[in-house]
C-alpha cells in the first residue's frame, strides 16, 4: 500500500505539521483590534446570563453589530474558563479542524490524496490563516464551518432527493456560518447556484427557503434595533468619516473599481505569496498585477476542470468576491478573504497540476503531484515573521494605553465611564464602562456628547488616529473641563478627569 493513499497517514502528518507550526507562530498577546475584545465581552455577557449586550457600556445596550455565533461559542467555553490563552487555543482547534476538512474535501473534488495533502499543507502554512488562528476573531471558526458545509454538500448525493441527511446538515452548517459572519450569505448563495446549475430544483428551493427561515430571527432582531450596522456602514462613503455622508451611485461605481483593482493587484497576490507587505497608499506595480491575474486565471481554470462540484466552489467564490466589491474601499486587508483562501489554493494547485500534466504529457513524461511542493515552499516561507511578531513586546503607545486602564482598575470603581479611542480593548484592562467619543469636528458637540454619556474620564491616547482628529481639539478649546490625573511619556498619553456640569 502506498503511503500517499493511506487514509490515516497523511491526516496524521497534517496533525504533526499543525502542532509544530502553531506552536512556532502562536502569539499570546491581545491583538490591537477592537473586534477581538468585543467578541470576548459578548461571550462574557452570554456566559454570565446577561444576554447579547454590550457589558462595557453603562446602559448595557443590545449588540447589533456582530453576529452572535462566535460569541456564543466563546460563551460556552467561558462557563469553564475565561482565560484568554485558552480561548485563543480554541481557534487553533478550529484551524486543525479546517485543515482536516479541507483534506477530505479536496480528496473528494480531485480524487487525489496527495493533491489534497499538498493543498491542506499550503493552507496550514498560509501566513494569514496562521496569524488569525491565534486571534480572538471569527474568521477561522467561520472557515471551519463553511468548509464543513461544502464537504456535506459534496456528500449529499447526485440526485435531487431531499431525503439525504447530509443535505440538511449542510443547510444547518450554512446557517451556523451566517451567524458567525454575515458573509455567510455568500455560502448560501453559492449552494443555491450549484443546485441550479446541476438542475436540482428541489434542493435549490429547499436551500433558499430553509436558509431564509434560519437567518430570519437575527434579521428581525436587527430590524427591531434599527437595522444592521453593517448595512448602515455600506451606505456611507467612509464608515470612519461619517461626516462625509452617504454614498451615491457614482460612489458605488468608484468603490467597485477601487476594490477590484486592489484585490487583483494587492490582496489576492499577498494572500497566497505574502513575502512582501503591500503598500495600500499606491496602486499595485506591474509585477503584482501579473501575479494577481495569473493566480486568478490558474485558480478559475483549475476549478472549472475539477472532476466534481466545480459549480459549488465557483459559485461560493463568485458570491464572496461579489459582496467584497461592494464594501467600503477603506476596508483594506486580506482579512476579509481569509475563509476562502483554502478554496483559492484548491483551484490553484489543481490548475497547476493540470497545466504541468498536459505539458509533460506532450513530452511523453508523467508529472507527479509531489513536484507541487516547490510552489508550496514559497507560500510558507514568511512564517518566520509570525514567529518574530509573536515574541515582540507591546508597542509603547499600547503599553501606556493599558497603563491608564490598569490605573483605573486599581484606583476607581468599576461603574465610572471612560471615553477613549479603543473602548473594547480598554475595558479588558480597566473593567470600567467605556465608550468612544463622538466623531464631531465641532468641539462643542463633542463636549455635549461627553456630558450626555455621563463620562468621568477621557484618555488622550496615541493608539487611534481619530483621537487627535476629534478629541484633542475639544480638550484644547475647553482645557478647564479636563484635569490631568495620570501621564505617561514616550509617547505622551494622558488620563484626564472630565468635569461634568450636570
Amino acid at each position: 500500500m502506498q503511503l500517499t493513499s493511506h487514509k490515516f497517514f497523511l491526516p496524521f502528518l497534517l496533525i504533526l505539521f499543525f502542532l509544530g507550526s502553531y506552536y512556532y507562530t502562536f502569539d499570546p498577546k491581545i491583538a490591537q483590534l477592537g473586534d477581538n475584545a468585543s467578541y470576548y465581552m459578548l461571550g462574557k455577557a452570554l456566559s454570565q446570563g446577561e444576554g447579547y449586550v454590550n457589558i462595557s457600556k453603562i446602559n448595557k445596550t443590545p449588540n447589533n453589530h456582530y453576529p452572535p455565533g462566535y460569541p456564543a461559542i466563546l460563551g460556552v467555553v467561558m462557563l469553564f474558563s475565561s482565560d484568554i490563552i485558552t480561548l485563543k487555543l480554541l481557534n487553533g482547534l478550529f484551524l486543525l479542524g479546517s485543515v482536516l476538512v479541507l483534506f477530505a474535501l479536496v480528496n473528494r473534488l480531485s480524487s487525489s490524496h496527495l493533491l489534497a495533502f499538498i493543498t491542506a499543507s499550503a493552507m496550514l502554512g498560509n501566513f494569514h490563516i496562521q496569524q488569525y488562528s491565534s486571534l480572538l476573531m471569527s474568521e477561522v471558526p467561520f472557515m471551519f464551518f463553511s468548509l464543513l458545509c461544502l464537504l456535506f454538500i459534496s456528500r449529499s448525493g447526485s440526485t435531487d432527493s431531499l431525503r439525504d441527511k447530509n443535505f440538511w446538515f449542510a443547510i444547518a452548517l450554512a446557517v451556523v456560518s451566517y451567524y458567525i459572519r454575515s458573509l455567510g450569505i455568500a455560502l448560501i448563495a453559492g449552494a443555491v447556484f450549484y443546485y441550479l446549475m446541476e438542475k436540482h430544483w428541489r434542493k435549490a428551493g429547499a436551500t433558499a427557503l430553509a436558509s431564509f427561515a434560519g437567518v430570519l430571527p437575527w434579521f428581525l432582531r436587527s430590524q427591531h434595533l434599527g437595522g444592521g450596522s453593517y448595512a448602515r456602514q455600506l451606505q456611507l462613503i467612509n464608515p470612519y468619516r461619517p461626516e462625509l455622508g452617504t454614498a451615491d451611485f457614482g460612489d458605488y461605481l468608484t468603490r467597485i473599481t477601487e476594490n477590484f483593482s486592489r484585490y487583483v493587484s494587492v490582496e489576492i497576490p499577498y494572500s497566497i505569496f505574502p513575502g512582501t507587505r503591500p503598500d495600500y497608499t499606491a496602486s499595485g506595480d506591474t509585477g503584482s498585477w501579473i501575479l494577481g491575474i495569473a493566480i486568478i486565471a490558474i485558480t478559475v481554470y483549475g476549478i472549472i476542470l475539477l472532476p466534481k462540484f466545480r459549480w459549488l466552489i465557483l459559485g461560493y467564490l463568485l458570491s464572496t468576491f461579489g459582496i467584497l466589491m461592494l464594501w467600503p474601499d477603506v476596508w483594506v486587508g486580506v482579512r476579509f478573504m481569509i475563509p476562502v483562501i483554502p478554496l483559492i489554493l484548491t483551484g490553484l494547485f489543481f490548475g497547476l497540476y493540470t497545466i504541468f500534466s498536459r505539458f509533460f504529457r506532450q513530452a511523453n513524461k508523467n508529472f507527479h503531484p509531489a513536484w507541487l511542493v516547490i510552489p508550496l515552499l514559497f507560500m510558507v516561507a514568511p512564517l518566520g515573521e509570525l514567529h518574530d511578531q509573536a515574541r515582540l513586546p507591546l508597542h509603547p503607545a499600547w503599553q501606556n494605553y493599558y497603563a491608564m486602564a490598569e490605573w483605573l482598575r486599581k484606583n476607581e470603581k468599576p461603574d465610572v465611564v471612560v471615553s477613549c479611542g479603543k473602548p473594547a480593548l480598554f475595558y479588558l484592562y480597566s473593567g470600567t464602562y467605556t465608550m468612544r467619543y463622538a466623531f464631531e469636528d465641532e468641539p462643542d458637540k463633542l463636549i455635549r456628547d461627553l456630558e450626555e454619556q455621563q463620562v468621568d474620564y477621557v484618555v488622550l491616547d496615541q493608539v487611534y488616529g481619530n483621537t487627535m482628529r476629534y478629541l484633542l481639539p475639544a480638550i484644547k478649546q475647553y482645557p478647564e473641563r479636563f484635569e490631568q490625573i495620570v501621564y505617561a511619556k514616550n509617547p505622551d498619553t494622558f488620563l484626564l478627569k472630565f468635569r461634568r456640569l450636570n
